[in-house]
């Protein structure tokens, strides 16, 4: 696998033995450079004066400066790894900070470890936010997986039409691919389809018409994803193929929990593009009920609304 080669981990406050793990192992694959980066959030200026010690600015730079020599001791003892690795701090909102340096430095991939054991908890601020506005695959990683992924989900939406969602499902489909095969792991592959207004036409049409119609949205899915696992040059393993008639969020959710899914590999912008968010519907409803890592790509094109100076 060597698609990724400039690779950005958030430190942030939680566990990260499992995220730095991961970074280092792709980085090393990769022939990849490795940021190890941290976000201090503003002092309150009123904490300045409850102290006559320092002001709030310079009990700023002081947090700065400690966390900033931490990640310097994280990185120093990785030195045997045979992996480039340099720290980054900044100041300010996490999420934005993050999508700052992606856009300032190149990085294409941000690896951050997620808390809690649902998704309420699991799914938080920062990384949401990171769904939404950062540009690069975000990998949210769970801190209790252990060791390599045993199972690879990857949930395609064939029903998009236009270039870029086509070239994000390709696209998905390779990186799941090559970690698969990095992994040794089961590669499942599951999207769903439906007919509009199912009940509706065939109570005008008739029940032979609209069960013709589905055999045909059935093959033509089929047919879509056959056309973009010819594509792929693999030594994986026969690709498991999860292929079903309903609600994508639902049949994503329930292919996910009954194959018991260590990775989901999915895309995060709707066909529409309407502020370019899947987030909010089905990808949130999703996120709602599996409890696996995620790794999280956009579209070629994409365009973050963070604006650097």
């Amino acid at each position: 696998m060597k698609r990724f080669k400039n690779i950005l981990l958030y430190a942030g406050m939680e566990e990260n033995e499992v995220a730095l793990a991961r970074a280092l192992k792709l980085a090393s694959e990769n022939q990849a450079t490795l940021t190890i980066m941290d976000v201090v959030k503003p002092i309150p200026h009123a904490l300045g004066l409850f102290t006559d010690v320092a002001s709030s600015e310079e009990l700023q730079e002081l947090v700065v400066k400690d966390h900033h020599e931490k990640l310097q001791e994280i990185a120093d003892s990785h030195k045997d790894k045979g992996v480039e690795i340099s720290v980054a701090m900044s100041k300010g909102d996490p999420a934005t900070e993050i999508v700052k340096k992606v856009i300032r430095d190149g990085h294409d991939l941000v690896v951050k470890s997620v808390n809690g054991q649902t998704v309420g908890k699991l799914f938080g601020g920062i990384a949401r936010s990171l769904l939404r506005i950062c540009p690069c695959p975000l990998w949210l990683l769970k801190p209790d997986v252990d060791g390599e992924f045993d199972r690879i989900l990857t949930a395609l939406d064939l029903d998009a039409t236009d270039d870029a969602h086509r070239n994000l499902n390709q696209k998905m489909m390779e990186i799941s691919t090559a970690l698969a095969e990095m992994e040794n792991a089961e590669l499942h592959i599951v999207t769903a389809w439906e007919v509009w207004m199912e009940q509706a036409l065939r109570r005008r049409a008739g029940d032979a018409e609209v069960d013709a119609a589905l055999a045909d949205k059935q093959a033509k899915v089929e047919a879509s994803l056959n056309e973009i696992l010819g594509k792929l040059e693999s030594t994986t393993p026969a690709q498991h193929k999860h292929i079903h008639q309903g609600n994508s969020a639902t049949v994503i959710r329930s292919v996910a929990n009954d194959v018991s899914a260590d990775l989901l590999v999915m895309g995060t912008l709707c066909r529409t593009g309407a502020a370019g968010l899947l987030i909010g519907n089905t990808a949130e409803t999703v996120l709602s009920g599996v409890n696996c890592s995620l790794l999280a790509l956009k579209p070629d094109g994409f365009v973050s609304p963070v604006q650097i100076d």
